[in-house]
């Protein structure tokens, strides 16, 4: 349908308030039969964990920036692989989906330490399960990030959409191209500042409230709450690199799209894929949208599932 190869749309889409009624049988059927957890790392920062507990193979998600265990994007493809006898694992990194409470800590991207010690705690837990990983645009990127760990060595396979690749060109991308993106991610973390200010004595975070874009909000965070210099030294902190996709050794796809209006997808076109990192380019699909039409069906989710229940026996 037309409107679906309009990237803007197809992203606003993704979150909106028509796809609620889709999803909330979906949500309610696998929050039912999922149980809580608490992981706290070494580091003594605390996540939550939400799983299923039924079959012998999983499915780690990692929702995007902010996102949560019940983001619109991730509970159709949560929902089309429990059907296919697959355990759903929902994270919540750092100050994802309401956890203000849990850490004084602010969530940084660059420190994903607690996420992938929570990830091998997965694995030990269910070592003789066979164990996936999906990310959604940040959560790609730590995704990513998590699978070239030399920590992690049981993954099945990882896959990501619409991963952030370039965070300094992302950023800039959510800025400049439509108000309404830039005021969807300012008013996000507005938001999740807010709550934090509630629960903890910061000292000068109310000054973040009046920045009115990402840039001059990431400039303040990165000067007065992170061990950074500067956002170039953020950024390239956690950039995916060719190095990244060349220390990943398990079967990885990366699903971008060509009308992506928050990340563009040309850094990841200049990087190269290997013999287990594959790109999969689609010509539409916005950003974490990847919907074919208004009743939400997406040939990218179906194709997805697909590869899992094969798991993966057969290159892409």
């Amino acid at each position: 349908m037309s409107f679906f190869k309009n990237g803007l749309f197809n992203t606003l889409m993704a979150s909106s308030p028509i796809r609620e009624i889709q999803q909330k049988p979906l949500r309610k059927k696998i929050n039912k039969i999922s149980s809580k957890q608490i992981f706290t790392s070494s580091n003594s920062q605390s996540i939550e964990i939400f799983q299923t507990d039924l079959f012998k193979k999983k499915v780690i998600f990692l929702p995007g920036w902010l996102g949560h265990k019940d983001s619109k994007y991730l509970i159709p493809l949560a929902n089309l692989l429990h059907i296919k006898d697959f355990d759903i694992i929902r994270i919540h990194p750092i100050d994802h989906g309401n956890t203000e409470h849990l850490n004084k800590d602010f969530f940084r991207a660059t420190d994903i330490q607690t996420l992938i010690e929570a990830v091998k705690s997965i694995g030990n837990k269910y070592s003789d399960n066979e164990i996936h990983l999906i990310g959604f645009s940040l959560g790609g990127n730590i995704a990513l990030r998590i699978s070239a760990s030399t920590h992690i060595n049981f993954l099945k396979s990882t896959i990501v959409l619409s991963p952030v690749i370039d965070p300094e060109n992302s950023m800039h991308a959510m800025d400049n191209t439509s108000w309404i993106l830039k005021k969807y991610f300012l008013n996000k973390w507005q938001k999740t500042l807010r709550r934090k200010i509630k629960l903890y004595e910061i000292a000068n975070v109310e000054e973040a409230l009046k920045y009115k874009n990402l840039e001059d909000m990431t400039e303040f965070f990165t000067k007065n709450f992170s061990p950074h210099n500067n956002t170039k030294e953020l950024f390239s902190g956690y950039a995916i690199t060719q190095d990244t996709i060349n220390q990943i050794k398990h079967n990885t796809l990366i699903y971008s799209s060509n009308d992506d209006p928050c990340v563009p997808i040309e850094p990841l076109n200049k990087l190269d894929q290997t013999d287990y990192v594959i790109f999969k380019p689609q010509q539409y699909g916005g950003h974490c949208g990847f919907i074919d039409n208004f009743r939400f069906s997406s040939s990218v989710y179906n194709e997805i599932v697909n590869k899992l229940d094969e798991s993966l026996k057969e290159s892409a």
